[in-house]
């Protein structure tokens, strides 16, 4: 047996989320990754085979560095084998060989989101920029998450970014974080929207981070975020070029028709 670290990507809009819903018959990313390992007898069993995920992405949210981690007898395991099995809205890219005790979840010291928020009315930036600052640290995250109740909504925020995309109405928020409650980037991207717009203030995300006020967030479309990188400081993946190439092939096929219907759409608004 040896220990495997799979880092794939994948378009979640098809998708109910990440994880298996074992009581649910909805399709997951995760279920079609493991009927792929089954297939491809890599592995039988997620708890004989010490399975573990670095994150749980929601429903229709998108991924270009997922990582899975388990034990497997099958010496012969590649992405470009493993792509022959998945549907061509996931696909893995890159392979590693850690220590018998690596684990996706636990090992991750760190997770980085990107969100593409379209900017259909004029959003101050500066102001957005300052707002985000207040997010940086550790603080309880209660306000901009959805949780059980046994869940610790403690969470370090290590950077935040806010830029304006060029040639686009798109602003780019980037959050790196040691670890994200569910639904907790898009609750912060509302947050961070709804100051940007004037609708509130600095003063009102501090409220929310000291818990002084308790207030439900919004959080904004699944669309638009994407799980952009997981960090490991002791794990080198390499890569397979010739997956990563008929990645981006099939990914240019699919830019070209949403940028083909988008324009569509434009032209029919203006009607």
């Amino acid at each position: 047996m040896e220990r495997i670290a799979l880092k794939f990507g994948y378009l979640g809009t098809n998708y109910h989320g990440f994880q298996i819903q074992s009581q649910l018959e909805l399709p997951t990313v995760e279920g079609k990754l493991f009927r792929a390992l089954k297939k491809l007898d890599i592995i039988e069993n997620k708890k004989l085979a010490n399975y573990s995920a670095a994150g749980r992405t929601d429903k229709g949210v998108h991924a270009l560095a997922q990582v899975v981690s388990f034990d497997t007898s099958n010496t012969h395991v590649t992405p470009r084998m493993l792509n022959s099995a998945l549907p061509d809205d996931i696909w893995a890219y890159a392979i590693a060989k850690p220590d018998s005790g690596f684990d996706a979840r636990r090992d991750a010291v760190s997770r980085e989101y990107r969100y593409f928020l379209i900017s259909q009315t004029d959003l101050d930036i500066t102001s957005m920029q300052e707002a985000a600052e207040l997010f940086i640290g550790v603080h309880d995250f209660s306000n901009f998450s959805y949780r059980v109740e046994t869940e610790i909504p403690i969470r370090e925020i290590k950077r935040i970014e806010i830029d304006v995309k060029a040639g686009g109405p798109f602003i780019v928020i980037g959050i790196e974080a040691n670890g994200f409650l569910r639904k907790m980037v898009r609750k912060i991207v509302s947050a961070l929207r709804m100051v940007g717009s004037g609708m509130r203030d600095k003063s009102w995300i501090e409220a929310l981070l000291g818990l002084r006020l308790t207030e439900g967030i919004e959080p904004a479309p699944a669309f638009g975020l994407i799980l952009k990188n997981v960090t490991y400081p002791a794990t080198e993946f390499e890569e397979d070029d010739y997956a990563k190439r008929r990645i981006h092939e099939r990914l240019k096929d699919d830019l070209c028709f949403h940028a083909t219907l988008a324009e569509v759409l434009d032209d029919m608004i203006k009607v």
